[in-house]
């Protein structure tokens, strides 16, 4: 099994371990995710029906309303969110989701922003590792 290993900047800490769900297309989670069940809802989004629940989400970037953090929030507390966020650009609205949930409910949800080149090796990974310094391992 193939690994490559990159370093990203970190957006919210945290570890994480497991099974690679990626996208090259950004997704709300403000009406386009069910933070109850961990499924992406909207129709028009490639990933329609995929549970996001304990996995590495892949995504350029979030896309839409700010009331996305608060959706984010709300499937971290009720352990239906991803496993880690790794993103192609910075995103503040993805990001406040996982500062809130550390800072009120001391709960992690690992953040990470990469390069270009190590984003699309991470699309192309089928799981990966996440730890705290922002050292992210992707095997294929």
């Amino acid at each position: 099994m193939a690994m490559i290993e990159t370093k990203g900047r970190i957006l919210t800490k945290g570890k994480a371990e497991g099974t690679i769900i990626g996208t090259n297309v950004p997704l709300s989670f403000w009406g386009g995710f069910n933070p109850a069940t961990g499924v992406v809802v909207d129709r028009h989004h490639p990933l329609c029906g995929v549970s996001l629940a304990n996995h590495i989400l892949v995504l350029p970037k979030g896309r839409g309303s700010c009331s996305g953090s608060g959706v984010l929030l709300d499937a971290i507390v009720s352990g239906h969110a991803p496993s880690a966020i790794l993103l192609a650009e910075t995103d503040e609205i993805v990001a406040l989701g996982g500062i809130v949930a550390e800072e009120i409910f001391s709960m992690q949800l690992p953040i990470i922003v990469l390069d270009e080149a190590p984003f699309e090796q991470a699309l192309l990974a089928s799981t990966a590792c996440i730890e705290e310094d922002g050292i992210v391992m992707l095997r294929y």
